[in-house]
């Protein structure tokens, strides 16, 4: 099935897709985490940067402004009301070291709350301050706005660079510079930057995570959609091949023969038994009609039969020629609306039927025979019993006279023939049963061979033996079987005249297990006419035969169980085929007997 494997190629385990989705939903999360974690960094080293710069105008102003003498806190009022007017400066604060506040813009700010909280954390931010230099926070503004705020000491002489710093230290400080000094000694400023731009690039980067997030799980979700539809198709496709699969050997196994007909009735599908029956290929039978093999109607038979036909015995005459019996039984085939799309044909085989039946008929028919033939052989014997003793009596009292005398010891003589027909008519009426028992069919045509051995040598007639070696044992009784094999052999002796030939052979049949004895002559033949009449109680085509040797030598095979054929051509020859059933393991082969059992026939 390569169609399935290609589905099955496209299919992977469910848990395997929703482990790679929640896989790649984990990485997009951390990503993105870490990408707002370092915007954040960045923006906050941009502000600071931003805010050190408006933190030093401002000192670079006052101390310009007021380069020898206590700054105009108004002055300073006014210039951070000046830069607070930027969008991207929330306010700025200046404040003492006891939490004073003494500069704040925009001007409409709530100075109370800057105040009290400058005045609460005013000790902390002091001490941070003298150990970072700068302290940077994030505060939300009264419009919900978050701020940034940098907050560091106010150091308006910070411009001088460290190095002239390190070296006025080591001076007094410019007399000049001595006011402002002393005025921004404990002075802190604190600038609020807003956020709103940053905030809203945040925000959008959030919101991209989340819809690359959403994409995510929506392409996985049509996967696992995708995957299921792939998978369920694949289980369907698979299933249905399986049941045609099933369905097609089932057809092919039965042992009677299935034909489909379409609505104009030609033959569409049929199994090997119909193709057997129908004596052709299974390619050249499709597309034949049906009424070129039987010889009816069978559309018209539905309807007079109701549309059902069953076991009606019809004679079938295949392409290839012949007749012969089978059973009918045939249905309209439907589609699921109900309309007709043609005949469903059922054929079984009668043949073997009929072989049986006639078996039982024959059977029947030497059981009355039989039955007939004691009642008459019973009532024969006794007066053929005093006919002998007259007739020897007459053979004693006419001694010297040599033509009565002859006469009398002719009477004895048929009488005696006479008497031998009786005891083989009673052989055949009344059977013994068989005493069965583990014996080589091979020893047991060797005795009969010997037994005829002078008779054989005296007419000039040869024998030739074919045994395939190491043949199985069969239960037989030893006595029929050679009263058998003696009545086949004078058979073919008898239809002989003059020299001629006697070929005995024996082998196994695989199966069923069997072994099979054939005896062929160069006799003069059975004519085609009588083949099936040999096996029949007192039929002979022998000016003296009783017709019931070949008659008892059937019922000693079917006795046990066997079969025996006749082929024969008039002017060709005889062949007695028996098949007898064996199994292995009654003993062993019978080339190992030797010659004991021999010795016992």
């Amino acid at each position: 099935m390569k169609k399935g494997k290609r589905y099955k190629a496209l299919y992977l385990p469910v848990l395997t897709i929703v482990a790679t989705v929640l896989t790649l939903l984990i990485i997009i999360a951390v990503s993105t985490y870490r990408n707002i974690s370092r915007e954040r960094g960045r923006v906050e080293e941009s502000l600071l940067r931003e805010g050190l710069v408006i933190i030093r105008a401002i000192e670079a102003v006052v101390r310009a402004e007021f380069p020898s003498a206590s700054p105009d806190v108004s002055r300073i009022q006014k210039i951070t009301e000046e830069l607070s007017r930027e969008p991207g400066i929330a306010g700025i604060s200046l404040f003492d070291g006891v939490g004073s506040l003494l500069v704040s813009s925009p001007a409409g700010e709530a100075k109370e709350k800057i105040v009290r909280e400058k005045t609460q954390d005013v000790s902390s931010l002091t001490l941070l301050l003298k150990e970072r230099g700068v302290i940077t926070r994030y505060q939300p503004a009264q419009s919900r706005e978050r701020t940034f705020e940098v907050i560091k000491p106010f150091r308006p002489l910070s411009y001088k660079t460290p190095l002239a710093l390190l070296r006025e230290s080591e001076r007094k400080l410019d007399p000049k510079e001595e006011p402002l000094n002393q005025w921004a000694k404990d002075k802190i400023i604190s600038l609020r930057l807003r956020l709103g731009t940053f905030e809203k690039a945040r925000k959008q980067d959030i919101q991209h995570a989340f819809l690359m997030g959403a994409i995510l799980v929506v392409l996985g979700t049509g996967a696992l959609y995708f995957i299921f539809i792939v998978q369920s198709y694949y289980l369907v496709d698979r299933t249905l091949a399986q049941m045609k699969t099933y369905t097609e050997n089932v057809v092919e196994s039965m042992a009677d023969g299935l034909i489909s007909v379409d609505i104009d009735k030609k033959i569409v599908t049929l199994n090997r038994r119909a193709a057997e029956f129908l004596g052709d290929e299974e390619k050249n039978l499709k597309g034949l009609k049906i009424s070129n093999i039987f010889d009816l109607d069978i559309e018209t038979l539905l309807k007079d039969k109701k549309m059902i036909i069953r076991d009606m015995e019809v004679e079938i005459k295949p392409p290839s020629g012949g007749r012969f019996p089978l059973s009918l039984s045939a249905a309209p085939l439907k589609d699921e609306t109900g309309r007709e799309m043609g005949l469903v044909l059922l054929l079984r085989d009668l043949r073997e039927i009929r072989e049986l039946q006639g078996k039982v008929r024959r059977s029947e028919r030497l059981a009355s025979l039989g039955r007939l033939a004691a009642g008459v052989a019973h009532e024969i014997r006794n007066p053929l019993s005093s006919i002998r003793g007259f007739a020897q009596y007459f053979m004693r009292r006419l001694k010297g006279q040599e033509e009565e005398q002859g006469y009398a010891s002719i009477m004895v003589k048929e009488v005696d023939r006479l008497n031998r027909v009786i005891s083989e008519l009673l052989d055949f009426a009344r059977p013994k049963e068989p005493h069965r028992e583990p014996h080589a069919l091979e020893e047991i045509l060797d005795y009969s061979l010997k037994l005829l051995e002078s008779e054989l040598a005296s007419q000039g007639v040869t024998v030739e033996k074919s045994y395939e070696p190491n043949l199985p044992m069969a239960r037989v009784d030893r006595d029929q079987f050679s009263q058998a094999f003696l009545n086949l052999l004078l058979n073919s002796l008898e239809s002989m005249e003059g020299e001629g030939k006697i070929k005995v052979s024996l082998k196994r049949i695989s199966q069923p297990p069997a072994l099979e004895v054939a005896i062929m002559d160069t006799g003069r033949g059975i004519v085609r006419e009588d083949l099936g009449k040999v096996f029949e109680p007192f039929f002979s085509t022998k000016r003296k035969g009783s017709g019931l040797g070949l008659a008892i030598v059937h019922q000693i095979v079917e006795s046990h169980g066997g079969d025996i054929a006749v082929e024969s051509q008039e002017g060709m020859g005889t062949t007695f085929r028996i098949t007898l059933p064996v199994s292995e393991k009654f003993g062993v082969p019978s080339s190992e007997l030797g010659v004991k059992n021999l010795e016992k026939l």
